[in-house]
């Protein structure tokens, strides 16, 4: 398994130049579990102070005002038919992936679907994915976000791709990456 050579004093630098969380990923070519993992170890060694560590995850929280970037003719006019995309669809198994980084594949490729994890115990687990949102989790009575974490601490299952329904409800708010990294998180704390 490929693992990037990140060098403190590179990305410490890039930090602190104001980079943002999906350029260090992109740069450094790391997945937000990998880039929590850099944060932690930049904190450990005492390079990034608990303040600065802090303020990243805060980022996860803001919004941004996009009104008045983009144009939108009235009625529709003057605008380009979008390009007849071809759909390519493939199914099969795949093994050795950590649900995380394919969760987050799933956020970042904005799908629409409901993914059923089933687990060892016998359980399973629906997480509802909508256009780069987690919109709602189950996992037996557990609901919402704990429902979430508690389906990706085991380490291995498998999972589906069922068709497509709204929930009932929304029980989640949070953006998708905040509850990614926290759910690494939990997991770094039950690996301690």
């Amino acid at each position: 398994m490929f693992k990037p050579e990140i060098y403190a004093r590179e990305i410490l630098n890039d930090i602190r130049s104001g980079m943002d969380d999906v350029a260090l990923m992109h740069k450094y070519k790391v997945t937000v579990k990998g880039l929590d993992s850099v944060f932690r170890k930049l904190l450990a060694a005492g390079l990034i102070s608990e303040q600065e560590f802090d303020a990243r995850k805060m980022g996860y929280l803001e919004t941004v005002d996009l009104s008045g970037l983009f144009t939108i003719p009235e009625g529709g006019s003057g605008l380009i038919p979008p390009k007849k995309k071809t759909e390519y669809s493939y199914s099969g198994m795949v093994e050795g992936i950590d649900i995380l980084d394919y969760i987050q594949w799933i956020l970042l490729d904005r799908r629409q679907t409901i993914l059923e994890i089933s687990l060892p115990n016998r359980t399973s687990c629906k997480v509802y994915l909508k256009e780069g949102q987690i919109l709602h989790a189950t996992n037996g009575e557990l609901e919402g976000e704990e429902a979430l974490y508690s389906s990706v601490m085991f380490p291995g299952g498998k999972f589906v791709h069922l068709a497509w329904a709204e929930p009932d409800q929304q029980t989640i708010e949070r953006p998708g990456t905040q509850l990614l990294l926290e759910a690494a998180r939990r997991r770094d704390e039950a690996d301690s």
